[in-house]
């Protein structure tokens, strides 16, 4: 008999895209699936298209509550879940009908304990396909290096299958962005094996009134504080990932550095550029960084490189 899976959809003020979202849901080939719809005070009408939907199908839970986030959101729905394994889709987002009976075929087929998907980055204008040639399947320090160096692995929960037990002790950071960042790399800690299909089957939308592209602010600087937790947590379990580690928290300093200063965060962007004087020793150690980006993090951090069209390419 097919176990049961949990699909945790966090909603805030998304009522034009709600019902596409739902109906990739509803449709999926695999029908053993609890549907938990998490309304995070949403100011339109997004609350009623919940309520409506979950008169159509028995298998839809609504849960009305309290602005406090996306982090907060995901958290109520896993404790609220009692599915045997838990995936996310984004309310502003959609999925093949055959995207949740691949992830699950494969886990058990398998025997993993997450399993990760290729997915479509789409915008008003086009729609990029960003996946592995290859499925495969691999042990938490193979895909935390892929992690890391940017590779098939992407900093997402959504397009994710994952047994429910990973997430004991496990919060998403309450009232944070980069949420997925925060944990991620932790549920891959607890697995065992854990597998990814080439197969692409959701759709990522990149809206421009979401939170991903509000006007930059400090807020968004979190993702360093992240990084150098996610470094702290590789030197003691992964040793052999620290170059990636570190490599990962340069780049982060590079992109905060560049866009505080061109969205007016002076402050903090110098505040940055000491922080990155003072691991300059560790930039110029990392095998696996470049020499041009050796050259450049040292121009941004003393230089002032940062202010010209050099520091768009971060490669």
């Amino acid at each position: 008999m097919e176990e049961l899976i949990s699909v945790i959809v966090p909603v805030y003020n998304v009522a034009r895209y709600l019902n596409k979202c739902m109906k990739s849901i509803v449709n999926q080939t695999y029908k053993n699936l609890e549907i938990i719809l998490i309304n995070d005070g949403s100011t339109d009408n997004s609350g009623e298209i919940c309520d409506e939907w979950k008169e159509r199908d028995r298998r839809i839970k609504v849960m009305h509550k309290e602005n406090t986030g996306v982090a907060d959101t995901r958290n109520v729905g896993v404790e609220r879940s009692v599915g045997r394994y838990i995936t996310f889709v984004d309310s502003d987002d959609y999925i093949d009908e055959d995207f949740i009976e691949n992830l699950y075929t494969y886990l058990v087929e398998n025997n993993t304990d997450i399993v990760t998907s290729g997915h479509y980055k789409e915008t008003f204008l086009d729609s990029k396909k960003l996946y592995s040639k290859n499925s495969y399947v691999e042990n938490p320090e193979e895909i935390l290096r892929s992690l890391l160096m940017r590779d098939d692995i992407y900093i997402c929960v959504w397009a994710t299958l994952f047994k429910r037990e990973l997430f004991e002790e496990v919060k998403f950071p309450k009232g944070k962005i980069c949420e997925d960042f925060a944990v991620i790399y932790k549920l891959y800690d607890k697995a065992e094996r854990i597998g990814h299909i080439s197969k692409c089957g959701y759709h990522y939308i990149q809206r421009q009134d979401s939170i991903m592209h509000q006007k930059y602010s400090k807020d968004k600087l979190i993702v360093i504080d992240i990084a150098e937790e996610v470094l702290e947590f590789v030197k003691e379990k992964y040793p052999r990932l620290v170059e990636c580690a570190e490599k990962l928290l340069i780049k982060y300093f590079e992109e905060c550095i560049i866009l505080s200063q061109k969205n007016g965060l002076y402050e903090e962007c110098e505040e940055l550029r000491k922080k990155l004087r003072n691991i300059i020793k560790m930039v110029f150690k990392n095998k696996k960084l470049t020499l041009c980006t050796k050259i450049r993090c040292f121009g941004i951090a003393y230089l002032n490189f940062y202010k010209t069209p050099l520091s768009n390419k971060l490669k």
